[in-house]
């Protein structure tokens, strides 16, 4: 029995990706692992799994863009210019937080990098004054401003999709290198907009006149862990650790030819090159050749990545979602392969159910992945398997219910630890 484990052990770090050395920072082979993609079941990283369907009425349509977070009592859902609060256990709409507008305690932008403080049971947004920003309690009251640092002729670092709480007093925001040759990275500062601190920027890239957007326009990505920040920038491969005296590496991504080259980029366009680009980039689209990481998390086991990859399609106008992980003991890395809804699937063994398609979701501090599964996915799913909605246990059997015009369901997984 012992040296079937071994056995199988062995083939899985065969068949996936394990760790290459850096010095002394690991480095996860990402690279060989999108060549080598794997199967990704449930039950690779769960323990079980809930499903709340979210309650549909006039009040609380859900739009496009979602995020989802979940505490012991509530399930907090921010999309496009909304914040709802849920109850955790039946899904019922219980208010709308803050008012998209430009009046007194009104928000003039949801925000997507670590919007719910699961600590202080706060959401951030910001305001139609690029400078300021606002904190909003569950019950829907403002609990402070926030005032950024100045931006300046030559930092241009404000960017309010990008601002996240270190602690109780400081913040962090990524600072865009529209220039090409930003001096910093990373600014540190207080709720009044007083910097504490500031991380050098070491990357440069020369502007193209031609081009509108690029990669500085959206390149980071941070998460919460153990109440420590996390920040990864693309075209650049390590991932950090941010604390208000230093950043700290903490992961290599190795990327090999699908990392975007930093000095291209300006040169790798929002849509459709122009006529006369001779940059060796100037003929695709931005992101098709190279890796765009959307969402990084992490528990105790697995840290988790999703990232976009290849040609738009032509409808939707979406490129190709992968989901992959790295499991911390095991020391290996799996990416599943695109379905038919150009998303990386999850195969749900715990259930024999619809499979899902994780995109964006949290992880909170109980050690539970938070994403959903939409309505119209799940209506499907009973259409096309008949057989298996039978054998389903009643508590999945009543979601057969549910149509495309259905808020999504929230997925609640207890991850293995």
């Amino acid at each position: 029995m012992v040296q079937k484990s071994k056995l199988i052990l062995l083939i899985l770090i065969v068949g996936c990706s394990s760790p290459l050395p850096k010095g002394d920072l690991l480095t996860i082979d990402v690279e060989k692992a999108f060549n080598n993609p794997c199967d990704i079941f449930l039950s690779d990283f769960a323990e079980e799994i809930e499903y709340i369907p979210l309650e549909t009425i006039r009040e609380c349509v859900i739009d496009r863009w979602l995020n989802v977070f979940a505490t012991d009592r509530y399930i907090v859902a921010i999309a496009f210019r909304q914040y709802y609060l849920f109850d955790r256990k039946t899904g019922k709409f219980i208010r709308e937080i803050g008012r998209y507008g430009p009046g007194p305690n009104e928000y003039g932008g949801t925000t997507s990098a670590v919007p719910f403080d699961e600590e202080r049971h706060t959401i951030r947004a910001s305001l139609f004054d690029a400078q300021k920003g606002i904190e909003y309690d569950l019950d829907g009251n403002v609990v402070r401003s926030l005032n950024f640092p100045p931006m300046t002729k030559e930092q241009k670092y404000h960017m309010w999709w990008g601002i996240v709480p270190l602690d109780d007093k400081y913040l962090v925001t990524y600072a865009m290198n529209h220039s090409g040759n930003e001096p910093y990275k990373l600014i540190v500062f207080d709720e009044k907009g007083i910097i504490y601190s500031r991380f050098l920027n070491h990357h440069t890239y020369e502007k193209n006149p031609k081009r509108a957007g690029s990669f500085s326009l959206e390149a980071q990505v941070f998460y919460k862990w153990k109440n420590n920040v996390f920040f990864y920038e693309n075209c650049v491969d390590t991932l950090f650790q941010v604390t208000k005296d230093e950043i700290i590496p903490y992961y290599h991504f190795h990327l090999g030819k699908y990392n975007p080259p930093y000095s291209e980029k300006d040169n790798l366009p929002w849509g459709n090159p122009q006529p006369g680009d001779i940059s060796p980039f100037g003929d695709n689209r931005m992101r098709d050749n190279f890796f765009y990481f959307e969402t990084i998390n992490e528990s105790e086991k697995i840290l988790f990545f999703s990232f976009m990859y290849g040609k738009r399609n032509p409808i939707t106008r979406f490129q190709p979602r992968y989901f992959g992980y790295y499991d911390k003991e095991l020391y290996i890395t799996k990416i599943s392969k695109i379905d038919q809804m150009e998303i990386s699937p999850v195969i749900n063994d715990l259930h024999d159910f619809a499979p899902l398609h994780p995109n964006r979701w949290s992880i909170n501090k109980s050690g539970e992945m938070v994403a959903y599964m939409e309505a119209g996915d799940i209506e499907e799913w009973f259409e096309e398997h008949p057989d298996k909605a039978k054998k389903l246990p009643e508590h999945l059997k009543k979601l057969s219910k549910l149509t495309s015009e259905d808020n999504p369901v929230v997925v609640i997984v207890k991850l293995k630890q």
